[in-house]
């Protein structure tokens, strides 16, 4: 099965999903690699705050 984008992805902040999978990779390789629970949780808090 060859890798094809879905033409029809909704769009989340004006970006394809299928693109952001590497961003995200990269965050959590930087970020949240080795992180406890309680500070996943935190992490998520700071990331929901900067996006409002």
């Amino acid at each position: 099965m060859a890798n094809h984008t879905v033409k029809d992805a909704h769009g989340i902040h004006r970006t394809n999903p299928q693109y952001l999978v590497e961003k995200i990779s990269k965050l959590w390789k930087e970020e949240c690699f080795g992180l406890t629970a309680e500070l996943v949780v935190n992490k998520a808090v700071e990331l929901r705050n900067a996006m409002y």
